[in-house]
C-alpha cells in the first residue's frame, strides 16, 4: 500500500528537528538546528511563524504563557513570541564548550529532559539532563555521542533513549532510573543508519526515525518489528504525533550532507511531511514553567 505524504513545510530546511504538537494551538512546531530557526505551522489557519535565534536551536515546547522554551547550544531559554527576546532559564555544559542540545522532551509532569553532543559529532562528551520550572539541573547520564529519542510507555514504567553514534536506543526504568546501557539493547539500527527522534503511540510502540534509513519504523514493547514506513528522502530526523485526531504523524528530515543530484532526487529532503496512520499518539507535553 503507497503511504500518501503530504508536504506541511513552505521551505526546505537543513535540518529540521523536534517537532512538537500544540494540542491547545492546533499548532505543529519545529526547528531547523544550523539556520537557528523555530518555525510554527497552524493547522486550523494554515499560518505560518518563524523565529531567527542568535544561535542553534533543537527543539520548542510550549509552556503555561504564552512564551516557548527552547533549547539552545549552550543551554535553555524562554523565547517571547511577540518581540523574539530569550530569557536564560539555564546554561548546560559549560564545561565542554564544543558541546550543544540535540533532542528534548517533556516528561509527564511537564520536566525537561535534554540531551547534549559534540557538536563536531567526534567525540563522546555528551550528557543528559533533566531540567525543572525552577531552573534547577540534573545530570542522568554522560559519555553519549549523539543524544536522541527520548519517550516514556508511563503505563509500562519505560523511559526510552538512544545514541545514534552507537546505533542504539535502550529502555530505561522511568521510575528508578539507573545507567542501563551496558545491558542488550531495546532497539539496535542496521549498519549504514542510525535511531534518531522517536514517538510513542497509544498501544506503547516506539516510533523511530532512521537517519540514512529513509524510514520510520514502529516497535512492539518487546522490540519486534510491527512496520515499516518507507519515506521519500533519506535523512527522516523525528517524528509526533499530532492532528485532530491524534494519528497524524508528523516527521522531520534533514537535506545536509545531500548532494544536487540527489535532492534533485528527492525533493521532500529537508521538508517536515505529514502521513496518516492507523492508530493514535499524544500531543506534546508542554514544560511546566511559565
Amino acid at each position: 500500500m503507497t503511504t500518501t505524504v503530504t508536504q506541511i513545510s513552505q521551505q526546505r530546511h537543513h535540518l529540521a528537528e523536534g517537532p512538537f504538537w500544540s494540542e491547545a494551538e492546533q499548532s505543529l512546531y519545529w526547528v531547523d538546528i544550523p539556520a537557528c530557526q523555530v518555525w510554527c505551522w497552524n493547522q486550523t489557519t494554515g499560518q505560518y511563524t518563524h523565529w531567527t535565534l542568535p544561535q542553534k536551536v533543537s527543539a520548542v515546547f510550549t509552556t503555561q504563557s504564552n512564551r516557548l522554551l527552547v533549547t539552545l547550544a549552550d543551554g535553555v531559554a524562554y523565547l517571547d513570541k511577540e518581540t523574539g527576546v530569550l530569557a536564560y532559564l539555564c546554561k548546560l555544559d559549560e564545561d565542554i564548550p564544543g558541546n550543544r542540545s540535540n533532542d528534548a522532551k517533556c516528561d509527564a509532569n511537564g520536566r525537561l529532559w535534554v540531551g547534549t553532543m559534540d557538536d563536531a559529532e567526534t567525540s563522546l562528551t555528551g550528557r543528559l539532563w533533566k531540567v525543572l520550572a525552577t531552573g534547577e539541573k540534573q545530570k542522568m547520564l554522560d559519555d553519549i555521542g549523539i543524544a536522541n529519542t527520548l519517550a516514556w510507555d508511563e503505563s509500562r514504567d519505560v523511559f526510552y533513549f538512544g545514541d545514534s553514534m552507537k546505533g542504539a536506543v535502550h529502555a530505561f526504568s522511568s521510575a528508578e532510573f539507573t545507567d542501563i546501557r551496558d545491558q542488550e539493547a531495546f532497539l539496535k539500527t542496521p549498519a549504514g543508519m542510525g535511531p534518531d527522534g522517536s514517538a510513542i503511540d497509544v498501544e506503547g510502540c516506539l516510533w523511530n526515525a532512521q537517519w540514512d534509513g529513509s524510514r520510520v519504523v514502529r516497535y512492539s514493547p518487546l522490540g519486534e518489528i510491527l512496520q515499516v514506513i518507507e519515506l521519500p528522502f533519506a535523512k527522516p530526523t523525528s517524528c509526533a504525533f499530532g492532528g485532530a485526531n491524534g494519528n497524524t504523524l508528523f516527521i522531520t528530515s534533514a537535506s545536509v550532507d545531500t548532494n544536487e543530484t540527489e535532492l534533485r532526487a528527492s525533493p521532500l529532503a529537508g521538508h517536515v511531511v505529514a502521513i496518516e496512520v492507523d492508530v493514535a499518539g499524544a500531543p506534546g507535553q508542554p514544560f511546566a514553567g511559565a
